[in-house]
C-alpha cells in the first residue's frame, strides 16, 4: 500500500523522490500544526463561507497487477538511487517537527519502532519486495488483506482503493486506518490545488473518520463549506460528530449547518445539547449568518427556538434578531433586554437594540440609549461613533469635533484619534490635529497616514516646506501615489525637474502597482518641456513592460495622433476598445476618427450625443470630455450651416468653463449669423484669455 500510494503521490503531486516537495507540501504540514484539536465552546470554523455544489463524484480507476509490479520496480530503484545519494538523517533531527505534524507522536523514539507491535506505526514503513500488501485492522495492526480476517474489507485488494475509491456515506463511520494516512492527505491537498475539489474532499471526508483525525475533519468541512451545499455539509458534520460524540465543537457545527440549511429539528437538537452541557453557551459564532430571508422560514426558526429554555441570551438575541426581521418590534424589545440583562456590556447586545429601537422610529429612545451606554462603557470607540457619525452626516462638524475630543480622550483608540484630525482638518483646526497626528506618528500601522496628513495639515498652513517633507514620508499604498504627486508638483514648482522626475522612478520601483501613473507623469513632464520624441521613446518602452495597459496606450496615441496614418489610428483604437469597450475616452477617438472618414456618419453623431449626457454620479463622467464631444457635435453643426444648433451646443459650456476650440467654433457660428457684436466681443476674449492670433506667425487667426 506505501509503495502504490508513494508512486501516486509522485505522479500526480509533483514531488522529487528525493524530498524536493512543492509549495503544496508545507500547506499540508500547516494542516496538522495549524488545525489541531481544540475542544473549545467557540469554533472558528463559522467563519467559512458556503459555495455551490460541483456536483460531481469521485471515480477513480483501479491499478492493474501489472502497473502495480512496474510501478513496484520503479520506486525500489529510485530508493537504492537514493540510499546511495542522499546523506542519513540523524537520530531525531525530526523530532520537534513530529510533534506538531503528528498529535500522538512520542519523544521516545521507541514508540514508533518496531518493537511496539501493539500499536501502529505513525507512517507504515515501506514493505520488501517479497512482502504483500498490507492494510492496518481496527486496531492499527496489519493484516492481510488477502483473507478474509481483514474487518475492514476483505475484497479490498488494496488499501489505495479505500483511500483513492470509496465515497464516503455519511452514515459509514468504520475507520479506514488507525490514524489518518499521511500520503493519502498530501494527494488530497495537492488535489484542492490543482481544482480537483471532488477527489480531494472524498479523500479528506475518508480519512477525518480515523483515529486522532480531528485536524483532518475541520479540514474535510471547511471545503464542504466552501464547495458544497449545506444540506451536503450538514450531512457529513452529522456523521462525523455521532463517530465523535464528545468533540463538543462538533455539536456547533452541526447547530450552524442545520440552522443554514433549514434542518430546524436537528438545530433544535443539537442546541439542547449544548445548552444541557452549558447552559450559558456564547452561541455567537452558532447564529453568525443563517438568518433565513424569507419570512415564513424565519417565522418557523422562531417557533423552533421557542420550545427552548429562556436563560440563554443568545437565544434571546437570536428571538429579538427574527422578530427585528419580521418587523414586530415590541417583543424584540422584550427579548433584546432580556438578554442585557444578563449581559449588559456585550456590544453585539447593545447594538441589536439600537438597531430595532432605530427601524421603530424611537430615535429619543434610541439616543437616550446610545448616551447611556457611552456613559457606562466610555472606553467602547463604537458607542461613541454612533452619535459622532451622525453629526458628520448632518454636516454637523463642530458638534462631531466637541465629541471626538471627549472620544479620543476616553478611548485613547488610534482610529479616533485619526478621525478626530480629520473632523480638524476640515474645520481648520491645524495646531490641534497636527498635535494629535505627531502622537500616532509612534504607531507603526498609523505612521504612513499620519504623515499623509501632516503633510495636508502643513500644506493648507502655505507652509510647503514641511508639507513636501511629509508627503515623501508617506508609504501606504492608499495615499503614496497622491503624496508622490505631489511632491513631483512641489519640485516643478521650484524648476527642479530632474529631482520630480527621480521621484516619479523611484515611485514605479517602489510602488510597481503605480508604474503606469508614474510613466504616464514623467511623459507629460517631457512633452511640457517640449522633448516629444524622450516622451515617445519612454512610452514605449512603457508599453513593451506592461504591454496590455490601455492607458499607456492611449497616451502613446494621443502623443502620435497627429503622425499617424488612418489604418495606424483604426489599429489602436481597436486595441483600446478591447481592453475597455465602455471608455468614454476611446469611444470618443473613435468617433472622431469614423467622422473624419464620413462627417455624415449618423451612428457616430448619436455616440457623441450619448457622452454628453453621461450623468455626474456616473463613474465614466467626465466634463472634459463631455465638452470635447461637444465640440465634436459643434463642428459637425458647423460643417451643415447650422448656426444656432452650434450655440445651444457650446454657448453654456464656453462661459462655464471657456475652452479656445469651443470658443473659435463658436465664433464662426456668430459670424455665420451675421452677429458682429458677438463677433468682435468673443474675439477679444479669445486674444484676452488664450492670445489668440497674437503669436509671431499669426497662425491662428489665418485658420480662423
Amino acid at each position: 500500500m506505501a509503495i502504490y500510494a508513494l508512486y501516486n503521490f509522485h505522479k500526480h503531486a509533483h514531488v522529487d523522490i528525493f524530498g524536493n516537495f512543492t509549495l503544496n507540501f508545507f500547506k499540508t504540514l500547516q494542516l496538522f500544526g495549524v488545525l489541531s484539536y481544540n475542544n473549545t465552546l467557540y469554533p472558528s470554523i463559522f467563519t467559512m463561507s458556503a459555495m455551490p455544489n460541483i456536483g460531481q463524484s469521485y471515480q477513480s480507476t483501479k491499478p492493474t497487477n501489472k502497473k502495480r509490479l512496474i510501478l513496484v520496480l520503479c520506486v525500489l530503484v529510485f530508493l537504492h538511487l537514493s540510499e546511495q545519494t542522499t546523506p542519513k538523517a540523524q537520530a531525531g533531527v525530526f523530532d520537534s517537527l513530529l510533534k506538531i505534524l503528528l498529535p500522538f507522536y512520542d519523544n521516545d523514539r521507541k514508540a514508533l519502532s518496531d518493537d511496539r507491535q501493539d500499536e501502529e506505526p505513525a507512517i507504515p514503513a515501506i514493505p520488501d519486495e517479497s512482502d504483500q500488501f498490507n492494510t492496518p485492522d481496527e486496531m492499527g495492526k496489519f493484516t492481510n488483506v488477502d483473507t478474509d480476517d481483514n474487518p475492514l474489507n476483505a475484497k479490498t485488494s488494496n488499501m489505495a482503493d479505500i483511500i483513492f475509491d470509496d465515497a464516503l456515506n455519511a452514515h459509514d463511520s468504520t475507520p479506514v486506518l488507525g490514524y489518518p494516512d499521511l500520503y493519502a492527505l498530501l494527494s488530497a491537498e495537492f488535489g484542492v490545488d490543482r481544482g480537483q475539489i471532488d477527489k480531494s474532499l472524498t479523500i479528506y471526508k475518508t480519512e477525518s473518520f480515523a483515529i486522532h483525525a480531528t485536524a483532518v475533519f475541520e479540514r474535510a468541512l471547511a471545503l464542504s463549506i466552501e464547495y458544497e451545499t449545506p444540506k451536503q455539509s450538514l450531512a457529513f458534520a452529522r456523521a462525523w460528530q455521532r463517530q465523535n460524540p464528545e468533540h463538543i465543537p462538533a455539536w456547533f457545527y452541526v447547530a450552524h449547518l442545520a440552522l443554514k440549511a433549514g434542518d430546524y429539528h436537528e438545530a433544535n437538537t443539537m442546541l439542547a445539547m449544548i445548552l444541557d452541557y452549558d447552559e450559558k453557551a456564547d452561541l455567537t459564532g452558532i447564529l453568525t449568518g443563517i438568518f433565513p430571508q424569507n419570512p415564513d422560514e424565519q417565522r418557523q426558526l422562531f417557533t423552533a427556538l421557542q420550545t427552548m429554555e429562556d436563560d440563554n441570551p443568545s437565544l434571546s438575541v437570536l428571538r429579538a434578531g427574527l422578530l427585528l426581521r419580521l418587523k414586530d418590534y415590541t417583543p424584540a424589545l422584550v427579548h433584546v433586554n432580556k438578554a442585557l440583562k444578563d449581559e449588559p456590556d456585550n456590544l453585539a447586545f447593545i447594538t441589536l437594540k439600537i438597531d430595532i429601537l432605530k427601524e421603530s422610529g424611537q430615535e429619543s429612545a434610541m439616543w437616550a440609549f446610545i448616551r447611556q451606554k457611552v456613559k457606562q462603557l466610555p472606553t467602547i470607540k463604537e458607542l461613541h461613533l454612533y452619535e459622532i457619525r451622525h453629526e458628520i452626516d448632518m454636516g454637523q462638524l463642530g458638534q462631531a469635533w466637541d465629541l471626538l475630543q471627549v472620544a479620543n480622550r476616553q478611548t485613547k483608540d488610534p482610529d479616533v484619534a485619526l478621525l478626530t484630525t480629520l473632523v480638524g482638518l476640515d474645520i481648520g483646526k491645524y495646531e490641534n490635529a497636527r498635535t494629535i497626528l505627531t502622537s500616532l506618528l509612534d504607531i507603526p500601522a498609523f505612521n504612513s497616514r499620519a504623515n499623509y496628513y501632516l503633510a495636508i495639515s502643513y500644506e493648507r498652513s502655505d507652509n510647503l516646506s514641511l508639507a513636501k517633507e511629509h508627503y515623501e514620508k508617506v508609504k501606504d499604498h492608499e495615499h503614496v501615489l497622491d503624496a508622490r504627486t505631489k511632491v513631483v508638483g512641489y519640485y516643478l514648482a521650484k524648476d527642479d525637474v530632474d529631482k520630480a522626475i527621480a521621484t516619479l522612478v523611484r515611485l514605479r520601483d517602489d510602488f510597481e502597482i503605480y508604474a503606469i501613473d508614474s510613466y504616464l507623469l514623467h511623459a507629460e513632464i517631457l512633452l511640457r518641456q517640449g522633448k516629444k520624441v524622450q516622451a515617445q521613446n519612454l512610452l514605449t518602452a512603457a508599453n513593451r513592460e506592461y504591454p496590455d495597459d490601455d492607458r499607456l496606450l492611449f497616451a502613446s496615441f494621443q502623443l502620435l495622433e497627429n503622425e499617424i496614418s488612418d489604418d495606424d489610428k483604426r489599429f489602436a483604437i481597436d486595441k483600446l476598445l478591447e481592453l475597455d469597450r465602455m471608455n468614454p475616452a476611446y469611444r470618443l477617438a473613435d468617433i472622431k476618427l469614423r467622422l473624419s472618414q464620413n462627417p455624415n456618419d449618423l451612428l457616430a453623431l448619436d455616440e457623441a450625443l450619448d457622452i454628453t449626457q453621461i450623468k455626474s454620479d456616473d463613474p465614466n463622467y467626465d466634463p472634459q470630455l463631455q465638452l470635447e464631444a461637444l465640440i465634436v457635435l459643434g463642428n459637425h453643426a458647423l460643417s451643415q450651416g447650422n448656426y444656432q444648433t452650434v450655440l445651444d451646443y457650446l454657448e453654456v459650456p464656453y462661459e462655464v468653463a471657456p475652452n479656445l476650440n469651443a470658443g473659435i467654433t463658436l465664433l464662426r457660428a456668430y459670424q455665420g449669423l451675421g452677429e458682429s457684436d458677438k463677433v468682435n466681443h468673443l474675439l477679444a476674449d479669445l486674444q484676452n484669455r488664450f492670445a489668440f492670433g497674437q503669436n509671431r506667425t499669426g497662425q491662428e487667426m489665418q485658420e480662423y
